[in-house]
């Protein structure tokens, strides 16, 4: 019955997630051509990522974060080859509903907090490190959103995809290996 209950809690926010991706590419001109896998992809980045947070790595928001960026990364250098746009136009876009927008809030009433102590001193130091730690994780979950769709990039070389097959390039790797493996 609860993953029932799970199910029932998440499809609907993998819904929605898909549809800031798809309105935030909106916003940063994607190709219409591109929209549908902008969606696909802040699904999947955010399924991943919640699914992670949920189940093996309880309360590991930033590496749960890079996870769930690197599948955005990854399927979109194989998406970019299919509809002919370079990846980082709808991974980006895909992404953006990952970034720790409560956390940024918190770390930036926090600072308000501190500037207008008024308390004791265990509550004051609370309060400090509180702050410090909500900064941190906001600023460790975004570099790793960055990092995490940049990842595959780098790893595959492909700033563009003109004249790269992806499956080309799997099949080649996959057979080196098997044939190491014969040695």
């Amino acid at each position: 019955m609860e993953v029932f209950n799970t199910f029932v809690e998440l499809v609907p926010r993998i819904f929605w997630s898909m549809w800031v991706s798809i309105g935030f590419a909106l916003l940063f001109n994607t190709p219409r051509r591109a929209l549908w896998i902008t969606g696909v992809l802040g699904g999947i980045g955010w399924s991943v990522k919640f699914m992670l947070l949920g189940t093996v790595m309880p309360e590991q928001i930033v590496i749960t974060s890079f996870f769930g960026a690197c599948v955005v990364g990854f399927l979109g250098v194989y998406f970019a080859h299919r509809v002919h746009t370079p990846p980082i136009v709808f991974t980006i876009p895909a992404v953006i509903n990952m970034i720790p927008g409560k956390f940024g809030y918190e770390f930036m009433m926090g600072l308000m907090e501190i500037v207008t102590v008024s308390g004791t001193h265990e509550e004051n130091l609370d309060m400090i490190f509180k702050t410090i730690k909500l900064g941190l994780q906001t600023g460790f979950i975004t570099l790793c959103l960055a990092f995490g769709v940049i990842a595959p990039m780098l790893l595959f070389n492909t700033y563009t995809v003109k004249g790269k097959d992806l499956n080309a390039f799997i099949k080649r790797r996959l057979g080196r290996a098997g044939k190491e493996k014969e040695k």
